[in-house]
């Protein structure tokens, strides 16, 4: 799995410091950092990114207008200590706009926005809208893993938490099942009972009031039944 590849643009070190210490809390991330547009100009020439945070006040060109010389630039982030240039960074299309000193949740939404931008390039690039690379990062424990939705069986709600059970691995998240399935393509995932959503065409048979993945019995609810059906024997 190629790692999601982020650009730290800043003069200012402790704020790079502060994005990097936020990125390596998720994983199979890489960063790289520099201090002014001209060696990100550089890198840039060099090397691919999936995303560059960027800052708007820098020593010999501004993130502006480095932004201006890039032709075909990655996503873009705009970090910086002023609100003033707000509209001319969404001029820009950047993906987001973090006033600093940037909070952690803050930081959490932007970088998750980029991720699903990235995702739905990738997936058109590929001129197919279902592929299976789309992802998604999962809180587990102090760190997000990245879990690849075309892996996902199904999903269990545990309270106040979720256990996502793939082929090789089974994660426990603090999060609601109906907020994680909000977040999944509903063309391939379905909620089918208040503990379970699972993956559509993960189901190997349908046995009475339940659906059989992987070895496993689940059970569908009687609200859920007619539209589970209707989407498994599409």
């Amino acid at each position: 799995m190629k790692p999601f590849k982020c650009l730290i643009v800043d003069d200012e070190p402790l704020a790079i410091d502060i994005i990097e210490n936020y990125l390596h809390r998720f994983e199979n991330v890489e960063t790289r950092r520099c201090e002014n547009a001209l060696d990100a100009f550089r890198l840039l020439k060099e090397e691919k990114y999936d995303l560059i945070f960027l800052d708007i006040e820098m020593p010999m060109l501004t993130g502006l207008d480095f932004l201006e010389t890039l032709k075909d630039p990655p996503p873009v982030i705009i970090t910086t200590a002023y609100r003033d240039y707000a509209v001319e960074g969404f001029e820009f299309e950047a993906l987001d706009y973090l006033v600093k000193p940037i909070s952690f949740p803050r930081f959490v939404k932007a970088f998750e926005r980029a991720l699903k931008s990235v995702a739905s390039a990738e997936n058109l690039s590929d001129n197919n809208p279902g592929d299976e690379s789309e992802y998604l990062f999962l809180k587990v424990d102090r760190k997000f893993v990245k879990i690849m939705m075309g892996d996902i069986l199904y999903i269990e709600s545990l309270k106040d938490y979720i256990r996502v059970t793939t082929k090789s691995s089974s994660l426990i998240s603090y999060q609601s099942l109906t907020s994680i399935t909000e977040k999944l393509p509903p063309e391939k995932f379905i909620r089918i009972h208040r503990s379970y959503t699972i993956g559509i065409d993960k189901v190997n048979s349908i046995e009475g009031n339940c659906v059989e993945i992987d070895g496993k019995l689940l059970p569908i609810s009687r609200e859920h039944r007619q539209e589970v059906l209707k989407k498994i024997h599409k």
